[in-house]
C-alpha cells in the first residue's frame, strides 16, 4: 500500500524532482510561502530554481461511502533576468516552462508506478500553468503550474488516537 500523500511527502517529492532533474543546479530547491514573493529572494538559491507550495486539500468529490481526498500542488520554476532585458525574460520564460515540462511527464510516469506516492493520483488533465513576474526584489521570472493529486483516502477513526473512545462501531 502507498503512503498518502501528505505535505512532506509531496515537498520530498518534489525535493527528489529536483535533485534528479539535470536542468538544476544544486541548492536550487526551497518551499516557498505565497507571502515571500514579495520580500527578496532566497540567498544561496541557484538557477533555475525549483520552488514548491504547501498542497492545499479538500475532499469535494468524496461520497458518504467513499473518501477522495485532493490535493492541490504547486511548483515554479524560476530564473533571474537582467531588469529591463525583455529579449531574456524570454529566453529564460521559454526555458522555465520546458523545465515544467519535464517535471509534469515525470509526475505522470510515476503515477504508473505501483508505491510511488502518485500511483494512479495524477492526472495532467487537472495542471494549469501561469507566467509569473517579476516577483521577488529581485525581479524574478518563471512558470507556475498547479494541478490536482487526488485518491481514495481512509477516514477510519483509530480508537487509539482517541481518550474517549473504545472501539468503532
Amino acid at each position: 500500500m502507498q503512503p498518502d500523500p501528505t505535505h512532506a511527502q509531496l515537498v520530498n517529492y518534489f525535493k527528489n524532482i529536483n535533485a534528479q532533474l539535470n536542468d538544476f543546479p544544486e541548492n536550487s530547491f526551497f518551499r516557498q510561502d505565497l507571502e515571500e514573493i514579495f520580500g527578496a529572494f532566497r540567498s544561496g538559491i541557484k538557477f533555475p530554481c525549483l520552488a514548491v507550495e504547501s498542497p492545499e486539500i479538500d475532499g469535494q468529490d468524496s461520497t458518504e461511502q467513499n473518501t477522495v481526498i485532493g490535493r492541490m500542488f504547486a511548483f515554479v520554476v524560476y530564473m533571474n533576468p537582467r531588469k529591463g532585458n525583455f529579449d531574456q525574460q524570454n529566453e529564460y520564460l521559454d526555458q522555465c516552462e520546458r523545465i515544467a515540462k519535464k517535471i509534469l511527464s515525470r509526475m505522470r510516469y510515476d503515477s504508473n508506478i505501483p508505491g510511488n506516492i502518485l500511483y494512479r493520483k495524477f492526472k495532467v488533465s487537472t495542471v494549469k500553468g501561469v507566467m509569473v513576474g517579476p516577483v521577488y526584489t529581485e525581479h524574478l521570472y518563471g512558470y507556475r503550474f498547479a494541478g490536482m493529486i487526488s485518491g481514495n483516502e481512509s477516514l477510519k477513526v483509530d480508537p487509539a488516537d482517541w481518550k474517549d473512545l473504545d472501539s468503532v462501531c
